[in-house]
């Protein structure tokens, strides 16, 4: 037996919805409140994805079931299980199989989630670690696995990759890097370039000088990219592809729709493809050994971009990371288990 208890009640944030409208608070929840599982977990830390934001704020149609505890990923520690294959003291991670959206997700200090849907932490990786990589860099992960079945390899070309100063962002850069392809930062933030260098970049381009051109064709730059952009930025990148090249689309904070050209797929045999992290299980614990150890990100040059908030904080953060006014990866820190 874990010798944490399971407390009566805890916090968590609470999203509701009443008469058309969406609020989320800090409400008291207890175990039996939350939605079903057999294995109980004690939070650590949860990560805070732009799609989190959203829900908390109701800006999107989400979550799928109210009330909900948002949150679509989490890393925490065993108290209880009904699951043959963890026990109290397994360090676990969730994300995808609807955590957050149809399931309680990880915005709260205690969860109950099916054993069907947890992993153990890789070894080589700390809860810290793994919360750093989370979705976004899991995503990351998919894309160039997706990239390299199609052949491509370090010798190809540069893999451009937008959005250069978010989270998926800059784990994109430094897991590339770390697996020896050369990256291309696309960001409306030169002035931090020095800093998208030290995480692995080659070379850094201004979104805006970027999107001055509106040629049908861009010079042939690029041998893959990663759009977690949209609206404008994509059309650019389907544009710089060279021949053959490949482009994984993993976000909309530009936008959710685009204007393009076919001159890219006709010409240059370019591909377009969507990610969504949320993998078979055959596919997710290779990407999380590969995390773990070729394609490990710099944890030491990402460390000042991975900040941190407490529970009450998270709705006012999330307001700010909609309006563009954050960088870097956030994780709600719930502290050691006490």
């Amino acid at each position: 037996m874990s010798s944490v208890p399971i407390p009566e009640t805890f916090r968590a944030l609470v999203t509701q919805r009443a008469d058309g409208q969406v609020t989320s608070g800090i409400e008291a929840r207890s175990i039996a409140q939350l939605t079903e599982g057999d294995v109980i977990v004690r939070t650590r830390y949860a990560g805070v994805n732009f799609k989190d934001c959203l829900s908390i704020r109701g800006e999107a149609k989400i979550i799928t079931e109210f009330p909900r505890i948002a949150g679509i990923e989490a890393v925490g520690c065993v108290v209880a299980s009904g699951a043959p294959d963890f026990s109290p003291g397994d360090e676990v991670l969730v994300h995808g199989f609807q955590t957050g959206i149809a399931y309680d997700g990880g915005f709260s200090e205690w969860m109950r989630i099916p054993g069907k849907h947890l992993l153990k932490l890789p070894p080589g990786l700390s809860a810290r670690d793994v919360a750093t990589i989370g979705v976004p860099g899991f995503t990351a992960a998919m894309a160039l696995a997706r990239f390299e079945s199609y052949g491509l390899d370090p010798q190809a070309g540069p893999i451009a990759v937008s959005g250069a100063n978010g989270a998926v962002g800059m784990l994109a850069i430094s897991i590339f890097s770390r697996a020896g392809y050369q990256v291309t930062a696309i960001t409306r933030r030169p002035g931090q370039a020095d800093m998208l260098r030290r995480l692995g970049a080659a070379d850094v381009v201004d979104t805006r000088v970027a999107l001055e051109s509106t040629r049908p064709l861009e010079a042939p730059r690029y041998a893959a990219a990663v759009d977690n952009v949209g609206g404008r930025v994509l059309p650019w990148m389907l544009r710089s592809m060279a021949e053959g090249g490949l482009v994984a689309s993993v976000g909309n904070a530009g936008g959710n729709s685009f204007e393009g050209s076919v001159l890219p797929f006709i010409m240059r045999r370019v591909h377009l493809f969507g990610i969504v992290a949320n993998a078979t299980w055959t596919e997710r614990k290779q990407l999380w050994a590969r995390l773990a150890g070729d394609w490990k990100p710099d944890f030491t040059a990402l460390a000042p971009h991975v900040h941190t908030v407490a529970l009450d904080e998270l709705l006012a953060h999330a307001g700010q990371q909609l309006q563009g006014a954050t960088s870097g990866r956030t994780l709600v820190d719930y502290g050691p288990a006490q």
